[in-house]
């Protein structure tokens, strides 16, 4: 395939995943990346655009020179893209000063000399292969876990760009040490050719990954909502309950323990009432932060009610259940949340009850709640236990 026809599939494709991209960003609440991703093919696509036209000799210089500054640029938001996906910080931005650099370097060199077609590929090369090279780097540092095996799929797409940069920018600075390369044989440019069929291969390939991104996003942000409490951030009484009902599906067969916390903040309504409920939510949110902090990696914590929590204990016995209450009542007992009138403390009451044969998770909790409500009658910031396993 020729130069010319390459670089018209390459336009093609970045147009075509420009505008779907941008057009799908916009549609969605949470799609600012998206739309930089989809920008970046457009201002791609705009430079193979200019890059395709002919001109008149006397403005070649500066219309080629412009069509690779529009891909300079689409390479910059495509970093900004993944900055922007991957939530990084300020300092991670600063790859687009080099960048940025570079391309004016090359803006320079042709107003003050002239147009030097290696010379601007070499600049241009290095400016994109340090974009690509952190934007790979982001990909790898800074996503989730779960969103691993697309970022790192991605990252080693943009590696092999980067590769493919510096080759075929090592081959045009050769080229400049040797002006007589054309009468021994050499190639102008070989790399051309073959750089710009593996772009149209790996411009649909990163479209694919970061799609893939997108839709590991935006499943996990589903599961989120399923299963967490918003305000919270702990689990909620749905996620609870599948979890607590498979784990005493598996408990019961084999005598296994497992115990639960009912717990309930004392008086939350007065601090609804007395101090607003922008500082009942500020004191729900610290008690669940406690409540967490007080319990193993395994237990869950969970939002069941307006100022009511349970705490799912696998593995745990009546003992462990009770140590357990007896440590996170002490511990939101010394919670101090500082508002505008003052800081603000409050006490939980706890009810826990543990698994016996036969005892359904239902029946579990109905133990735990009499043994919670048993707390409340007998002065509040204490804990009880279920009072017998009933069967």
């Amino acid at each position: 395939m020729s130069v010319v026809t390459l670089l018209l599939v390459n336009m093609l494709l970045h147009l075509t995943a420009g505008v779907c991209l941008f057009v799908a960003g916009r549609s969605l609440r949470a799609g600012a990346a998206l739309s930089l991703w989809g920008l970046s093919n457009l201002v791609y696509a705009a430079g193979f655009i200019i890059l395709l036209q002919r001109f008149p000799r006397s403005l070649d210089a500066y219309i080629s020179l412009g069509g690779n500054l529009l891909i300079d640029l689409g390479a910059a938001i495509a970093f900004l893209s993944l900055h922007q996906f991957l939530s990084g910080s300020r300092r991670d931005l600063w790859p687009l000063l080099p960048a940025g650099l570079l391309s004016l370097a090359k803006i320079a060199i042709t107003l003050a000399l002239e147009y030097n077609l290696s010379l601007n590929v070499v600049l241009g090369c290095l400016s994109r292969a340090l974009l690509a090279a952190m934007g790979s780097w982001l990909l790898l540092r800074r996503a989730e876990p779960w969103l691993r095996p697309a970022s790192w799929t991605v990252a080693g797409f943009q590696l092999l760009w980067v590769l493919l940069l510096l080759i075929r920018g090592g081959w045009e600075f050769a080229w400049m040490l040797e002006p007589d390369a054309a009468m021994m044989g050499l190639l102008r440019d070989p790399t051309s050719a073959i750089s710009l069929l593996l772009r149209s291969a790996i411009t649909f390939i990163m479209t694919v990954g970061f799609l893939w991104m997108m839709g590991r996003r935006l499943e996990a942000t589903l599961v989120r909502q399923a299963t967490e409490d918003p305000l919270t951030g702990v689990a909620n009484r749905r996620a609870l309950w599948e979890k607590a009902e498979r784990l005493v599906g598996r408990a019961v067969p084999r005598g296994a323990p497992l115990a639960v916390l009912m717990v309930d903040i004392d008086h939350f309504k007065s601090v609804n009432d007395r101090w607003g409920h922008g500082m009942g939510d500020r004191l729900l949110k610290a008690v669940a932060r406690t409540l967490a902090d007080g319990v193993r990696a395994d237990d869950m914590v969970a939002r069941v009610g307006g100022e009511e929590f349970a705490v799912l204990l696998p593995d745990a016995d009546a003992a462990m259940a009770a140590a357990v209450a007896e440590r996170v009542r002490a511990a939101v007992a010394l919670l101090q949340v500082e508002g505008d009138d003052g800081a603000l403390s409050c006490t939980v009451s706890i009810g826990h009850a543990s698994l016996a044969p036969g005892l359904s998770w239902e029946g579990l909790v109905k133990a735990a709640d009499e043994a919670l409500y048993r707390a409340k009658r007998g002065g509040r910031n204490r804990v009880e236990a279920a009072a017998a396993p009933v069967a």
